[in-house]
């Protein structure tokens, strides 16, 4: 867990949730427009959407500014909670899959809760 720290952050001897996550509706936002630029360890933001009109633990995924979509509804809740208690939550790639007939099928996300 050492390197993901190295570009800024700083660890913390608290608790630690670490969690492989899928990022869900990529086709409904920015992702065709910047699914280029996205490369292993790139870092991502995570914003906590409150008023989202389906899911109340719903948690926003940004890379540059531009909305990918959502992390997955199977950790969305443990973190979203995190998140509302204001600890640091961290994110970066984990994979892109790509393939030929398509600019980007699947994305996933490494997430780090402290």
């Amino acid at each position: 867990m050492q390197s993901f720290f190295k570009k800024g952050f700083e660890i913390s001897n608290s608790f630690t949730f670490n969690a492989i996550v899928s990022v869900d509706e990529l086709s409904d936002h920015d992702m065709i427009y910047i699914y280029h630029r996205l490369k292993q360890k790139s870092r991502i933001e995570l914003r906590r959407e409150h008023n989202h009109i389906f899911d109340k633990n719903a948690v926003e995924v940004y890379f540059e500014g531009f909305k990918l979509g959502y992390i997955s509804l199977k950790v969305n809740s443990i973190v979203a909670k995190q998140m509302d208690k204001g600890n640091t939550v961290l994110a970066r790639v984990k994979s892109v899959k790509k393939y030929k007939d398509t600019p980007l099928s699947g994305l996933e996300i490494e997430v780090i809760v402290m």
